[in-house]
Order: C-alpha cells, then structure tokens, then sequence
C-alpha cells in the first residue's frame, strides 16, 4: 500500500507540474541568455557533435564551467531544432522530475507522505520557481537540482549501510550537479545537516572524514567558478562594490527572498542593485536572519527539522547570495531554487506538529493546503505567462521593480527587435537616465539616431558609450558609421580598425576593411 501510495502521489505531482507550466509549449526563445546558450551558441547551434563535447568539457563560456549542461541543449538542438516549444518541454519535465524526486526523497528521511508531498507541490507550484522552471537558459538550474536529488537519495542509501561501493553513486550524482551548475558546492553542507535531523546519525569524527572527498571536489569547482568569472569579466562589479555593502546586500537579499516566499506579488526576471544600501534595512535584515539563527540553535533539541531546515536555507543561498557580487544584480529568483526547501520543510513541518491537538485537524490541515497550493497554482501561471516573449518579460521587469534600469536596456532592445524604433529609444533613454555610467544603451540609441538621420546626436553617444568601456568595439564601429554618412571614409575606417583592434573577431567592422 505504500508502495502504490507513493507512485500515486509521485505521478499526480508530476502530471499537476506539467499542468500548470503547459502554456510554455507556445513561448519564443526570448533574448536574455537564450542568445548565448542557444541561438547564437555556434557549437550549440550544430547540435551534438564531437566538436561541441569537446568544447562543452573545455569551455568557460559564460563565466561557469557546465559542459552537462551545454550536452543538454546540444540534444535538444538534434531534437527540435530552433523550434523553442520541445526547448521549454525538456525544462518542464526535468522540474516535474525534480518534484517527485524530492518528494521521494522526503519519504526515504521522515516517512510522513502527505507533509512530504505538500513541501514537494510547493516547490512545483511556488511563482518564485518560474524563473527556473519557464526560462530555457536555467537549465543548468534545473539539471543541477535533479544530479543534487540523485546524490542526496544516493546517500539516504549509504547511510543505511556505509560501503564504498554505496558511496560511489553519491560521488557521480555530486559530479554530475557540479558540471551542470556549480551552485551545487554547499551539498556536503546539506548531507551534515541532514546526518542530524532527520537521518538521526551520530555526529563524529567518521561523518566528517567521509564528506572529505565531496569537500574536496566543491572546492575544485569553487575555484574553477572563481577564475571563469575572472575571465568572463562578470566580476566588475565585484571590484565596485566595498565588502560592507556587499554583507549588507546579502543580509537584505535574504529577508527579501523570504517576504518573495511569503508574498510573492511583485516578482521581477531582474533585480538590480541600486548602488546604495539602506543602513536601516541593512541592520534590520542583519538583525532577522542572525536572530532567526540565534533562535534555531536554542531549539535544536526541541525542533531539530527548524535549524536544519534554515540552515540549509542560510548554506545552499550563500554562494549566490552577494558577498561575491555578479555583475549589476542584487537577487534573483532562480536562486532560490534548491535553498527554499529547508524553508519550505520548516512550513510545513511546523504546520504539522503544531496542530497536534486540533480538533479536525486532517479536514483543516487539508483545506489549508489546498487553499495555498490553489494561490501558488494561480499566481505560478500569471508569473509563467510573463515569460512568452521579450516584452512581455522585460515590462514585467520594470513594472515589478523600481530604477530598473537593466529591464529598461532590455524592453529597448526588444522593441529594436520588432522595429519598433520609437519605444526602443524611449527605453533606451530612460535606462541612461537611470543609470548614466552604464554603457550599453548609448550605442543602441546611437544606432537608432544615426537611422533616423541625426548623426551629430548619434556620434555623441557613440562617444559617451566608449569613453564608459573603452574595451566595447561596437561604439567605435558606431562613430566609424557616423563618419561614413558624413562621407569621411577614410576616417571611418580608422574607427573600424580601432573596432577590430579591440575584438579582432568583431564581424560588423570586418565588413568595411579592404
């Protein structure tokens, strides 16, 4: 009975998974990533071939070493082609997968189904998982999280009976997470914390010794991240920003991600950071998480699932939760993916025992959690729809958020894309407002200028924009374009050189040289 239980309850999760994310069967790549992971990925673009594996394990491209990944969009490229509905599939039933692993997962440590398959629906249903589940350049999230779950059931195994034939697979499925998504280095963390609730191991010398090896290899891949990100340059604003408004940043970003949890009304594809911190906020957020930490080591005899299940939330969050600022965001949702279940174990966990001694518990308890899988269900379908196109995405970006100016470069760009020249300069002007020192929308407007035969106002952008990053070639290539209008030729070509000097590889400038 508990075996058929289970299925029942596994095959229901994954069916109510690919219920609720179905409309992304109608969705368009949309040009946040997908360009560099898919469209214009020139070994991803050929689908598998012994060149693209190989590169996949050579590569650092996007500043993260993932060659599972890039394999993953490689198959589907053999399998559809551009055609980006079988692209968004493939992620709804790797995250249908993920659920019920999780769920069985739960089983296998508290054999308690219906709690457990509550937290599971709510990592299916919650809207702060969209972003992971409806994006098709989160697939690293998504094969991450399903190589993580395969080492956790791997080790519930090991535990019941220590053997290295029994610790072999909880080192594959850890390596697999890792080259799929580095974010998958705290997973030694999560196997401690569960070897005290709800696995009940001793804790002694020999549960540490054994995690050596999966300590050993996540910081490999730390390092390995670092340096890609070193690399791919997306580490900029990491030499901005001091250290204090980075450890105030994270303190917020953790309290935020929990009100998101709670009330996830204004969620947003993009959060940027402002530049300044609120030391009020800053303080406060310090305040609650170190409070709520205070608070969880007082309890553990008493309410163990609590201090395991926040600090896996505090673990699992922290390598992405700000001290390492990357690039121009404070937060984002897709982050949230593998730590909310330590949150989401506590919820429920906490909902359970607490109504112990309720009088019709089983009736409330199960229309309580209908009513909110109901809200999340609802709510995850508005998020989703948010997702079909760059519009759509990058207005819903800017509304959600306050000084965006990242959504509004973007909505520029997206409206560039369908000609509509007009709206796309309106965004581009609004993103320079916001934010004068980012470089990216001044050559878009340049471009839109000079189209629009206004080549002086074109060339000051142009100008503005290299001054900002002398490292960018398509602001040169820009004032080489101004000076071809103006039938400078020669001076024209001097800009293009100067492109090409800064990126040899620089196709538009290539054009123009003899």
């Amino acid at each position: 009975m508990t075996i058929i239980r289970t299925i029942v309850i596994s095959a229901a999760l994954f069916l109510l998974t690919l219920g609720v994310f179905s409309q992304v069967r109608t969705f368009n790549f949309v040009n946040y990533d997908d360009n560099l992971y898919v469209t214009e990925n020139p070994y991803v673009r050929n689908g598998l071939t012994k060149k693209g594996v190989l590169w996949a394990f050579m590569t650092a491209y996007t500043g993260n070493r993932q060659p599972l990944t890039w394999l993953s969009h490689m198959l589907d490229i053999t399998l559809y082609g551009f055609k980006p509905a079988g692209h968004h599939v493939t992620n709804i039933l790797i995250h249908g997968a993920n659920t019920v692993l999780l769920f069985i997962l739960l089983n296998q440590m508290t054999k308690s189904p219906w709690r457990n398959a509550f937290v599971a629906a709510l990592f299916s249903l919650h809207p702060i998982h969209v972003e992971t589940a409806a994006w098709i350049s989160e697939r690293k999230g998504l094969l991450s999280a399903f190589f993580w779950f395969g080492a956790m059931l791997s080790y519930v195994y090991y535990v019941k009976r220590p053997s290295v034939r029994r610790y072999l697979p909880v080192l594959i499925f850890f390596v697999a997470s890792l080259l799929s998504k580095p974010i998958a280095i705290m997973l030694p963390v999560v196997l401690l914390l569960i070897d005290y609730w709800p696995l009940n191991r001793k804790i002694n010398k020999q549960i540490f010794i054994e995690k050596i090896p999966l300590f050993l290899l996540s910081g490999v891949l730390g390092l390995l991240t670092y340096q890609a990100q070193r690399d791919w340059n997306a580490d900029d604003f990491f030499n901005v920003l001091p250290f204090t408004s980075r450890l105030a940043n994270t303190f917020i970003s953790y309290v935020m991600y929990l009100y998101n949890t709670l009330v996830p009304l204004s969620l947003s594809p993009i959060y940027v950071f402002s530049g300044t911190v609120n030391i009020a906020q800053a303080v406060l957020s310090g305040a609650v998480v170190l409070g709520i930490s205070a608070a969880s080591i007082i309890l553990i005899k008493r309410a163990p699932y609590f201090f395991v299940g926040w600090f896996w939330y505090l673990s699992v969050l922290l390598p992405v939760a700000g001290l390492a600022q990357v690039g121009y965001q404070s937060m984002a949702d897709r982050y949230t993916y593998l730590p909310l279940i330590g949150v989401f174990v506590i919820i429920a966990t906490v909902i359970g025992e607490g109504t112990q001694s309720v009088p019709g518990r089983g009736v409330i308890l199960s229309i309580g959690a209908a009513v909110i899988l109901l809200a999340c269900t609802y709510l995850s379908i508005r998020q989703t729809a948010y997702w079909r196109d760059d519009i759509s995405l990058f207005q819903r970006a800017s509304g959600a958020t306050q000084n965006n100016f990242i959504a509004a470069f973007n909505l520029g760009a997206a409206y560039l894309n369908i000609g509509n020249e007009d709206e796309a300069l309106a965004n581009y002007r609004k993103a320079i407002a916001i934010k004068p020192a980012y470089e990216r929308p001044y050559v878009g407007a340049g471009l839109i200028l000079l189209h629009k035969n206004r080549a002086h106002e074109a060339s000051l952008y142009f100008a503005k924009a290299a001054a900002l990053d002398p490292g960018d070639p398509a602001p040169f290539y820009g004032m080489g374009l101004v000076s071809m209008s103006s039938g400078s030729r020669e001076e024209a070509l001097v800009y293009f050189r100067k492109a090409l000097s800064v990126d040899p590889n620089f196709g538009p400038a290539k054009e123009f040289i003899p």
